[in-house]
């Protein structure tokens, strides 16, 4: 893969409802066909919604844009806010509960990429 710079305006991608959880939507910046060594990823969760627990083969790090909500990581359950982030190794499970009135939104990094 021939990896070139790249400049890209946030606002013209697209939202995505990801069917894997509730009421989440997510927005991929930059995924595998661009590039060979991270996903980056915005994920917007609504009140209510949930990304369930999960676990991945590569290394998630999320940080709170917006809002806050009840973080499930290594076991764990603890309150996450705006400012705050979240380093997930491989194989830990995690996942995200929004139990307030607004919405969640997370700068998401997967790496590296796995198959």
């Amino acid at each position: 893969m021939d990896m070139q710079t790249a400049i890209k305006k946030v606002d013209e991608s697209k939202w995505v409802k990801n069917p894997a959880h509730r009421e989440v939507y997510i927005n991929t910046l930059l995924d595998e066909n661009e590039n060979k060594n991270v996903i980056v990823r915005l994920a917007r969760i609504m009140p209510g919604g949930e990304i369930m627990p999960h676990t991945h083969k590569n290394q998630e790090t999320f940080y709170f844009l917006e809002g806050e909500g009840n973080v499930l990581a290594g076991g764990e359950r603890k309150r996450v806010k705006k400012g705050e982030l979240v380093n997930v190794p491989a194989g830990c499970d995690h996942g995200v509960l929004n139990d307030t009135d607004g919405e969640i939104l997370l700068y998401c990094v997967f790496a590296p990429i796995s198959d």
